[in-house]
Order: structure tokens, then sequence, then C-alpha cells
């Protein structure tokens, strides 16, 4: 079932193989500014009164750089990204044709930081008109928030306080996952050594979740499973208990002693796989 996969599970780091320190914890904030302007600040706020750094435009000065270059030169200075998606696009680089925000989430995303993202909830956040994107930006914004959506555990906001709140609580619970043994690891491992995940297919997926979904003491959604999963197959095992822990109510020791578990029916899956192997090229 998995025979693909088997050179990536050699690879896989064990879960337990942690430092203990900590690191300096600083985020960047990346959001459109206008329509946002207030939901930056309690973010920021809410950062300040946890006792770590946050990176912003807001806070760029008289510098000789483009905004484009510095927003990204940031984005390089930081350890943790926070995307907040409203319902604007942003301004547009004349040389890719992209937003300055998007390009700041694909620059987070080639560096492997660790994303914590977050999209306006349409339903319940009230918008002003002028800040409502038209035409083929609007069009670039909802299939960007298609990519975040299906890359990521999102969050949906439907105040600035509530931003500030799940903010708070996720950035809390990152800075635990760093403080504490046996995952004191986990940034510099997403930052510095995360792999690209390892697609499953529908088939895959729905045998995986069948044998390995018991393991965890928490009911685990389907996407949060399958990025964990995935994570996991690509031999990034410390990014795949963060997404657990983010993504459910599981603290993330739980997290990781149940991918442990998963580790080991993988293993099982491969050793049953080599041995039909070796049966059938005997015959």
């Amino acid at each position: 079932m998995l025979a693909a996969d088997g050179q990536r599970l050699r690879r896989c780091r064990p879960l337990k193989a942690v430092v203990r320190h900590r690191m300096p914890f600083a985020l960047f904030i990346s959001s459109t500014f206008a329509d946002l302007e207030r939901h930056r600040a309690l973010v920021r706020e809410a950062i300040s009164r946890l006792e770590h750094q946050s990176k912003a435009m807001e806070l760029f000065g008289a510098l000789p750089e483009t905004p484009k270059e510095e927003c990204l030169r940031l984005v390089r200075s930081a350890n943790t990204y926070v995307g907040i998606f409203g319902m604007r696009y942003g301004s547009i680089d004349p040389i890719t044709g992209k937003s300055l925000t998007q390009l700041e989430y694909e620059e987070a995303i080639a560096l492997r930081l660790p994303c914590l993202i977050y999209v306006i909830d349409e339903n319940s956040h009230a918008v002003l008109p002028k800040h409502v994107e038209t035409g083929a930006p609007a069009e670039q914004l909802v299939q960007l928030k298609a990519t975040l959506k299906k890359s990521h555990v999102v969050q949906f906001f439907s105040s600035p306080e509530d931003l500030a709140s799940k903010v708070t609580q996720d950035v809390v619970r990152l800075a635990g996952a760093i403080s504490k043994a046996p995952t004191a690891q986990v940034l510099s491992q997403i930052a510095s050594n995360a792999v690209l995940r390892h697609p499953l297919t529908a088939l895959r997926f729905d045998f995986l979740s069948k044998k390995t979904a018991h393991l965890f003491n928490h009911d685990v959604p389907d996407s949060v499973l399958r990025e964990a999963l995935e994570l996991v197959i690509a031999g990034d095992n410390m990014a795949a208990a963060f997404v657990l822990s983010r993504g459910t109510p599981m603290p993330l020791d739980d997290a990781v002693d149940g991918l442990m578990g998963v580790e080991k029916v993988l293993i099982e899956i491969m050793e049953k796989y080599r041995a039909s192997s070796s049966e059938k090229s005997d015959v």
C-alpha cells in the first residue's frame, strides 16, 4: 500500500531525540494594512504581553530598501510567520503580479517557517464595502485562501479581539513546545529541517486513518490527521506533532506519544510489504 514511501519512512527523526534549550521567539505579522490595522495592533499587543517579539511593516521607519525588499527581509529574520487574511488581496508587485502579502507567505513557505494562518469569517465579521476586493485581485485572493485552507490548519476570526485571542492561544502553545522536554526543539526543527508534506491519495489516507486514528486521545479532524500523516511520511515528526496540538485540544506530549504509535504502524506496514514482495520474488 505504501511501497513508494518506504525510503521516506527511514528518514523519520526519533520523536524523543530533542535538545533542552530556549530560542528567541520572533513572529512576522503579515496582512494587508488599511482594513486590518486594528487587528494588527491587537495582535502585536498580544505578542508583546507574552514577552515575544513581533516584526511588522508599520515598524519599518525610514529605510533605503523598497517595501517589498524590507518585507521579505523581515520574514527571513523571523522564526514564525503569522498570516492574517481579510477581504483585500493587497498591493501588487509589478514584477511578479502577486500581492506583497502573498509574497510574504511564499517566502515563509520557502524558508519552512512554522505558519499560523488566520482567515476572516465572511459570515460574521463586519467589513466596510471599501475593504472588499473586486475584479482580478478578488479572484487572486480566492485562490490564495483556497491554497491556505488546503495546506494548513486555518483559524477563522470574527473580530479583531477574537483574532488576538486565537493568536495568543496558538503562540502560547507553540512557545510551550519550545520550552519543555521532550519537545523543546520543535521550532528549530520545523524552521530549519522541515521537508515537504508527502501527499496521500484518498485511498491511502482512508487506509492509514483507520489504522491510526485510535492512537490519539482526542478526536482528530480528517484535515488535521491527513496533514500530520503526510508530514510523518515525509520525515518531519515534530511538525506533525505541532499540527496535531494546534488543530485539536490535544496536549503536545499526547501528540508526540500518538505519533510514536503511528511510526510503529507504518513500520509494520512496510515490513509486511517487504515480506510479501520477497515471497513473490521467490516464486
